[in-house]
Formats: structure tokens, C-alpha cells, sequence
């Protein structure tokens, strides 16, 4: 009978000791499963944020509004501008030499932890993660048989600013627009471009290269530059005259606010 009572207590013992397990494994990961879809739906949220952000922009270069602001709901998370990018536009002419427009331009960057940001970046948005990331939205290039338009959106601040809590807003305000490379069907000069490169130097080069081969860019090369800092160079146009060419820089004020 000793035995027996030994043996049902260590049954029970099991029975249980299993139970609670199970309860265990499944609470754990249950609640890391809502954790993980939590996190999806706010960076989603954050994405359509970000093309609130793009149109409101767009507004600014696009529609010559002086000024937009737009704000995004943080739920705890970062929301700053980066380190400055460089984006650079060179168009070439045999006859009289190139013409090269540079510009520095401040990333705004929302940090959703695990290395997963949305990044607007010269009119584009990039989504990125730890093994990879995808273009959310293109910069704003025209590429057509009868023109090409190459604009530079130069988000500036003086420095990196950095935002945390429920939700911050984004002051974006025109300074100046100018056009340094422009070749038009009425245009004064007797030679066309023959080529345009456009070369980003960003730690977001391989969307910058999908983005600008999607616009019909090609013979891309990455490398890194004196600064060890990563860059990407694409070619448009490969002998033939561009003949209507317009490469306008918008600099535009940055600023975030609580």
C-alpha cells in the first residue's frame, strides 16, 4: 500500500509539475506573440505617419507652401535626426565640362528598437531591419524619354536632435530653392548633357541603389569613400543628350518639437 500511495503521489506530482509547464510556455509565448504583433502594429502606424510626413513635405518642394508640420505618435519610442547624408548630382558634357550640385541633408530617423527604423531620407522613406528593409517610397525623380527631373530635398538642423514620449511634432519650413543644373529645349547653351550621376552617401546605400534603378538608373557601384563612409553611384543616360534636364535643390529647415 506504501508503494502505492508513493506511486500516485509521484504521478500526481508529474501530472502536475507538466501542467504548470505547459501553463508556463504558453503564457511566455503568448505574451512575447502580442508583444511581436504590438510592435508590427506601431511601426505600421509609424509608416503611414511617414507618408503624412512625405505629402506634407512634398507640399513644401512640390507645391511651394512655406511651411507644414506633422505629428507622429511615438508610444515610447525615439524619433530624431540622424547623421548627415550626402546626396550629389553630377551632369556631364563633353564639350564643356561637368556641373556637380552637393548637398548635405539631415535624416529624420523613427527608432522602434531591434534595429528597426523608418528613415525620410531626400524625399524618400526607407524601412529598415537587421536583415535588410524595403523603399516605403521613392524619391521624387522623373525619368521620361523627353525629360528628367532630379531633385535634391536637403532636410537641414544644426545638429542631432532627439525626441522620446507620447508624441512629437515635425516643423519642416522652405529656405531656399534652387536650380544649379538645368537643360531645356529654350535653354541657351549649344550642348546638351550626355550624363547624370547621382551618388548618395548613406548607410542606406543598397535602397538608394533599388530606388534609383527602379527610376532607370543602372551601372550602380558601392565602395566607401576617404571617411570609410558607404556611398552608392548610379549613371543615367549613356551617350545620348539629355535634352530637357532640371536638377533643383530644396533646402528645407528641420525641427522637432514635444
Amino acid at each position: 500500500m506504501a508503494d502505492r500511495g508513493a506511486s500516485e503521489v509521484l504521478s500526481f506530482t508529474l501530472v502536475f509539475v507538466i501542467i504548470l509547464t505547459s501553463i508556463v510556455f504558453v503564457s511566455v509565448s503568448g505574451v512575447q506573440t502580442l508583444q511581436d504583433a504590438r510592435d508590427a502594429e506601431q511601426l505600421n502606424n509609424a509608416e503611414r505617419a511617414f507618408d503624412v510626413l512625405s505629402e506634407n513635405m512634398a507640399d513644401i518642394y512640390q507645391r511651394g507652401a512655406p511651411s507644414r508640420a506633422t505629428e507622429i505618435s511615438l508610444q515610447g519610442v525615439e524619433l530624431y535626426t540622424g547623421d548627415n547624408v550626402t546626396i550629389n548630382v553630377t551632369a556631364t558634357d563633353g564639350p564643356s565640362g561637368d556641373v556637380t550640385v552637393t548637398r548635405a541633408v539631415r535624416p529624420l530617423v523613427y527608432e522602434a528598437g531591434d534595429d528597426r527604423r523608418l528613415v525620410y531620407e531626400g524625399g524618400a522613406v526607407f524601412r529598415t531591419q537587421r536583415d535588410g528593409g524595403l523603399v516605403v517610397r521613392d524619391p521624387p525623380l522623373v525619368v521620361q524619354s523627353d525629360r528628367v527631373l532630379v531633385p535634391i530635398v536637403a532636410t537641414v538642423s544644426p545638429g542631432r536632435t532627439s525626441v522620446g514620449g507620447s508624441t512629437a511634432l515635425v516643423r519642416a519650413d522652405m529656405v531656399e530653392t534652387t536650380v544649379p543644373i538645368a537643360e531645356t529645349d529654350d535653354s541657351s547653351s549649344d550642348d546638351d548633357y550626355d550624363e547624370v550621376y547621382v551618388n548618395v552617401t548613406s548607410p542606406r546605400r543598397n535602397h538608394w541603389e533599388t530606388a534609383l534603378e527602379a527610376e532607370g538608373f543602372s551601372n550602380c557601384i558601392q565602395g566607401t569613400d576617404a571617411s570609410d563612409d558607404p556611398f552608392v553611384r548610379c549613371t543615367l543616360g549613356s551617350g545620348s543628350s539629355l535634352e530637357r534636364l532640371l536638377v533643383p535643390a530644396y533646402d528645407i529647415a528641420l525641427d522637432i518639437e514635444r
